[in-house]
């Protein structure tokens, strides 16, 4: 799948401004993004709540705080019953896209959270800043490293088990990155790949002619890590089984660090904007065109503008789908 490339400034703006073409007549796809509630008597009202207003796809966190909603081999499960189990069924009755939401590399919140540590997490597998600290220490996200081969075994042979268990069920990809708070990514195996690579240990302080471009081959480098942990659990997928929709939350902005546009067979992104302001979408030219396979991610909130209003700008500005985050049956 080809994303629209990035559009030249002028062309950007013009299409903000509502210059350019209106968005394509047909059918509007609108996902949301669900936390699986305690209960399965609140699951089922939640995804037919959603149904009734207006969704055609469920993204169902499924993978988080290292924790699965069905009955894993390979992940212990987060709640009291097989939440994946009963969404597929409710969504089929209902004509609903499910996906499952699947938390990559973010693995582990900080302690005060009180969420229980996943027993898949191994502190060797975190990754590490230019410092040497852990993004727990940073950020209170506690980040796997997408170089640690463990890891990418691991998280496939989960999204291997998602194609098997429920091929109808798609894959959406999140926190497929490293933390922003600072420059993460020097995980021994990531530090000595680069070093078999370059012959240049990225620990030690460059000052060299040739620093910059070292420097841009770190960045270069760590961009493939993520890259290929994308391509491996995308093809373990498929191979599974796996034969719905491939999808994946990324940064609304560009970022050195995740070039999902060459991730091997996403098909749809759904960039995180959240603007509290809907002039913003108008305003602030997007960094990738119009079109059916980038999904602008919005949020809606208490006192905030309404969501209809926000989908009907998108449509408007050429983005026949929206993926929202913050909904919850009570809004209206």
């Amino acid at each position: 799948m080809r994303f629209p490339v990035r559009l030249p400034f002028l062309v950007a703006l013009s299409l903000a401004l509502g210059l350019g073409e209106s968005a394509a007549q047909g059918t509007h796809r609108t996902a949301v993004w669900i936390r699986p509630p305690a209960s399965p008597q609140e699951l089922e009202r939640t995804l037919v709540a959603a149904r009734q207003a207006g969704f055609t796809e469920v993204l169902l966190e499924g993978f988080y705080h290292g924790r699965a909603i069905w009955k894993s081999g390979v992940a212990p499960m987060k709640l009291d019953y097989d939440a994946l189990a009963l969404a597929s069924t409710v969504a089929g009755r209902e004509g609903l896209g499910l996906n499952l939401w699947f938390e990559t590399l973010y693995w582990r919140p900080a302690p005060e959270f009180g969420v229980p540590v996943t027993p898949l997490w191994q502190d060797r597998y975190a990754t590490l800043s230019s410092k040497g600290q852990t993004s727990l220490e940073v950020s209170k996200l506690g980040f796997v490293d997408p170089a640690d081969p463990e890891v990418g075994e691991l998280l496939s042979r989960l999204t291997g088990e998602l194609g098997h268990l429920y091929p109808q069920v798609g894959l959406h990809l999140d926190y497929l990155r490293y933390p922003r708070e600072t420059d993460f990514g020097y995980h021994p195996a990531a530090v000595q790949g680069y070093l078999e690579q370059t012959g240049r240990d990225v620990r030690l302080p460059d000052n060299s002619d040739e620093a910059a471009a070292h420097a841009q081959g770190w960045q270069s480098f760590r961009q493939a890590q993520v890259t290929a942990l994308a391509g491996r659990l995308i093809s373990s997928y498929r191979a599974a089984g796996g034969r719905g929709l491939v999808s994946a939350a990324v940064f609304g902005r560009h970022d050195p660090l995740q070039d999902w546009r060459g991730w091997p067979g996403l098909e749809v992104a759904m960039p995180m904007l959240y603007y509290p302001l809907p002039d913003l979408y108008r305003l602030t030219p997007f960094q990738f065109a119009p079109g059916e396979t980038v999904w602008p991610g919005i949020q809606v909130r208490a006192g905030g503008t309404p969501m209809s209003e926000q989908l009907a700008l998108l449509h408007s500005l050429g983005y026949p789908n929206v993926a929202v985050f913050g909904w919850t049956p009570e809004a209206r």
